[in-house]
């Protein structure tokens, strides 16, 4: 009897101990410099694939005013001709529309997975590093205390890594 009631008295005094820790990879992602950087980044990649599209947009507009205007004066050959030119022009536009999305989501999509995979990676040492026997997402969590909470600390020593990273890269 006395060594089952000195493993249960151990046992709790085990979990008691036991620390337990979650990040908040949205915030995190959001908030460290490489995640403020991409966004950047796509934030200028999109304003010019933009202006592409509108400048494309802008010639199938004046070709269709084109075809509008002449279109009395134009033999039906010349009238075909400019409608097929406008409808290859349309069709084009809309490739390079739809290739354009995909490409710019494709690639906001790896980018947030690297930088995911590099906060994970700095998470883990991180709360070996405090202590914590496991480190939980936020997603899912009902409640945390405050102090549990590791995602700003990660957002440090993540920018800390990615600064040294970005200086090796410059030399």
């Amino acid at each position: 009897m006395a060594v089952i009631i000195a493993v249960a008295f151990s046992s709790m005094a085990m979990a008691a101990e036991l620390k337990l820790g979650y990040v908040n990879l949205q915030k995190a992602l959001n908030e460290c410099f490489a995640g403020k950087e991409a966004v950047l980044e796509l934030e200028t990649e999109t304003k010019k694939r933009q202006e592409q599209i509108d400048t494309k947009q802008e010639e199938l507009k004046k070709l269709n005013d084109e075809i509008e205007k002449k279109k009395t004066v134009w033999s039906e050959d010349m009238k075909e001709q400019k409608q097929k030119e406008l409808q290859a022009k349309a069709q084009e536009f809309q490739r390079f529309y739809l290739q354009s999305n995909d490409d710019l989501k494709r690639r906001e999509q790896m980018e947030k997975t690297e930088i995911i995979k590099g906060l994970i990676e700095i998470a883990k040492p991180l709360a070996k590093e405090k202590g914590y026997a496991f480190l939980f997402e936020l997603q899912g969590l009902i409640y945390g205390p405050p102090e549990a909470d590791l995602t700003n600390d990660i957002i440090k020593a993540y920018d800390a890594e990615h600064k040294k990273k970005k200086a090796k890269k410059a030399k």
